[in-house]
């Protein structure tokens, strides 16, 4: 059994299966600093524990994740802008690099990174209340992860759409583009996870192993100083300025 303490997520281990819980409800479970460092701890030691053979990542509330916490990042970014370009990148990182087979089970909103997370993870059910957005842009924000996860996982033109327009889509369209496997009422949601769990552990963990690393390999690396550019910029500084004023940003054209 795996002994921890953490601040901002939950770490519990069940047989073979350890589940990670963001845990800040009240602000719809968004990365903070912290949140992204115990993240990429919690995946990365469940990864090197023998015992664990899945890990499943969910949220508290009515939250998957809403993305990186744009109020601690507009401060922190105008000072030590990468600590969240660094701290995003291990994240993204740790779910790949992982042996272990590792099922989004999405409870609830998903944006921005949290909807990138839905796509680094190997496999994902989402409850038929949750949503999915990534609405980068319209704060003058960028990353690499994106443009490397979600071509793969629903095709160029859907992961431009998503990027681009920014638009919200249902757990049913997030399906149907293949971005999760299945939706289910929210009230099956654990149950489900359950059975999708007893079906990957009846397969051999190398096996399982194997394939994955040989799936990713197709996504390639991910450079952190892709976030560095887009969070010294100009427009990531209005975009997150008029965020915290709540206001529409002034682009530059």
């Amino acid at each position: 059994m795996i002994e921890c303490d953490f601040k901002q997520l939950v770490f519990d281990q069940r047989r073979k299966i350890a589940q990670i819980t963001l845990n800040r409800p009240d602000v719809l479970n968004a990365m903070s600093l912290e949140l992204y460092t115990e993240l990429a701890d919690a995946i990365e030691l469940a990864s090197a524990c023998r015992d664990v053979q899945v890990i499943v990542i969910t949220g508290t509330g009515r939250a998957f994740s809403t993305g990186g916490d744009l109020r601690q990042g507009d401060v922190i970014n105008r000072l030590e802008p990468n600590l969240f370009a660094q701290a995003s990148s291990r994240v993204f990182k740790s779910l790949l690099a992982s042996e272990k087979t590792i099922i989004a089970k999405v409870n609830g909103i998903a944006q921005a990174s949290g909807v990138l997370i839905v796509a680094a993870c190997d496999l994902a059910i989402a409850s038929d209340q949750a949503t999915f957005r990534c609405p980068e842009a319209l704060v003058g924000l960028w990353e690499p992860y994106g443009p490397k996860l979600l071509p793969l996982a629903i095709g160029v033109k859907r992961a431009k759409y998503l990027l681009l327009t920014c638009d919200k889509i249902s757990a049913v369209e997030a399906e149907r583009m293949g971005l999760i496997n299945c939706v289910v009422p929210h009230a099956e949601l654990d149950r489900v996870t359950d059975e999708l769990i007893e079906k990957v552990l009846a397969g051999g963990p190398m096996a399982r192993a194997q394939f994955k690393r040989m799936i990713n390999e197709q996504i390639g690396d991910f450079d952190p100083t892709v976030v560095l550019d887009a969070l010294c910029s100009d427009e990531g500084r209005e975009g997150m300025a008029a965020f915290v004023e709540k206001r529409k940003p002034r682009w530059r054209e």
